[in-house]
């Protein structure tokens, strides 16, 4: 006999998001992931100055505001045909780097490690499971260091508001690079900083997530999806350090090849949204909201590379740049997060090396009548693509589709599932009452369902559980 599960809202993820799972002799064989907010920037940004659009899509997030201004920041210069100086793109990179860090550290330790690990002294909330395998000692000291990550995740912000004013939605990333220079000052401040947050990575995020990996061995069978991996590169196309980290790739199971941006298509057949035409090429038409669709489950669109679904997100990267070659599962993406923290850390210290102190990166910028760009970025989650047009000098049109839009997507006209939803097809549920195994694959993707939906939903707050 089948049973339905119902999970609202998913806790310990950025935003608010309904699953709904159906399980037959407790294996997951349906599911579908629900965005339940609307998003309305791009429609917030139609006639403003285009140089608003770096700042007010920050506010589409807290947690990753920074991503979006590098995205909005790539699609001005795009449009306005202007090549930053190298270093406004290496200063720009570093205020991305300290939100890379700061997101990977809460994210492993203040979302994922209370999922596997029985918090000493949380009060912070109640788990809902009691599946806790870790010898005492290891648990002690994990517990400890669940604690002391609030503090490290918050230098990292201290970090980023050196050179970007405040975080989050920081005042530093524009045009061109940052809005202020970096003084020697500044560049010791944060290598000072960046030393502590290193040396936390390096002695106890990775050991803790390879001691979790230990005890929960089988979450490296779980979780796989659908094996398509995706990134429009990251930190990468420097005119002297070449690339750092990865470049622009996609590959199936079939191949590995260039990514090619013509490719992406956002379809909407089960996203409550309409088109006026069959255009689904993100820098074509926005998508006019309609809650009255038939069939539609979720206010997420579907983001689709060669009509194919595709993960994005630190495992993909790792695993395109041939740095990781496990697997793809909910262990390994956790795994990925906390080696892709040490790989930023290290892209840093470079980047910090290059700087010289007290250049201005700045100029005055003319406006044209007339442009269109787009601003494509690896962020902490994944593929950020931002595609902008400009008329009588203001912006006529704005698309975004975000990294979790891309993991989080509805399922398609050709019946193809999102990359979360493939990922828990199959699933064994132990205890369809109390499933922890439906939040433990989820969070491996670090969901961000503030990006990917937003603003506003009439009616009193809903947090149910239900299986029925």
């Amino acid at each position: 006999m089948s049973k339905k599960i119902v999970i609202n809202p998913l806790t310990r993820i950025s935003g608010f998001m309904e699953i709904d799972v159906v399980v037959d002799q407790n294996r997951v064989v349906d599911v579908k992931t629900k965005g339940n907010l609307f998003r309305g920037f791009e429609q917030i940004l139609v006639g403003r100055s285009p140089f608003d659009s770096v700042y007010f899509t920050q506010r589409i997030c807290g947690i990753c505001s920074a991503a979006h201004s590098m995205a909005a920041s790539l699609a001005l210069e795009d449009a306005l045909n202007i090549e930053p100086m190298e270093q406004g793109k290496y200063l720009r990179d570093i205020i991305h780097c300290c939100e890379f860090l700061q997101n990977h550290i809460r994210h492993f330790y203040q979302y994922t490690v209370p999922d596997y690990v029985r918090i000493e002294q949380n009060t912070l909330f109640e788990t809902d499971h009691d599946d806790f395998r870790l010898s005492k000692g290891i648990n002690e000291r994990i517990s400890k260091n669940y604690f002391d990550s609030f503090k490290v995740s918050r230098l990292a912000h201290e970090m980023l508001s050196v050179l970007g004013g405040k975080a989050p939605h920081n005042h530093g990333v524009f045009i061109g690079g940052i809005t202020t220079q970096a003084t020697a000052e500044k560049i010791v401040h944060i290598d000072s900083i960046l030393r502590v947050i290193s040396s936390f990575i390096d002695e106890k995020m990775i050991p803790d997530v390879y001691e979790i990996a230990r005890f929960y061995p089988e979450y490296f069978r779980y979780g796989g999806g659908h094996g398509n991996l995706l990134t429009y590169g990251s930190f990468n196309n420097y005119k002297n350090l070449g690339t750092l980290y990865v470049k622009p790739l996609v590959s199936t199971m079939k191949s590995v090849e260039i990514f090619d941006e013509t490719k992406i298509q956002e379809k909407i057949d089960y996203s409550y949204f309409k088109l006026r035409t069959n255009r689904k090429q993100p820098d074509v038409e926005v998508a006019e909201p309609d809650m009255n669709k038939e069939n539609a489950y979720s206010w997420v669109k579907a983001p689709r590379y060669n009509g194919l679904p595709f993960e994005v997100g630190p495992l993909a990267r790792l695993i395109l740049n041939g740095e990781y070659n496990n697997g793809i599962s909910a262990m390994d993406r956790t795994i990925a997060r906390a080696l892709e923290a040490k790989k930023i850390s290290d892209i840093m210290k470079i980047l910090l090396q290059e700087i010289i102190p007290e250049v201005d990166v700045q100029k005055k910028y003319q406006l044209p009548e007339e442009a269109s760009g787009r601003g494509l970025v690896d962020t902490t989650r994944g593929a950020l693509g931002h595609w902008l047009k400009i008329g009588d000098k203001k912006i006529s049109f704005y698309q975004i589709i975000t990294p979790s839009t891309w993991d989080f997507s509805t399922r398609d006209d050709n019946g193809f599932r999102g990359t979360a939803e493939e990922a828990l097809i199959d699933t064994p549920i132990q205890n369809p009452d109390r499933p922890v195994e439906i939040g433990r694959i989820l969070r491996s993707f670090d969901p961000c369902m503030s990006c990917a939906t937003h603003v506003y939903s009439p009616g009193t707050q809903v947090r149910t559980i239900k299986v029925f």
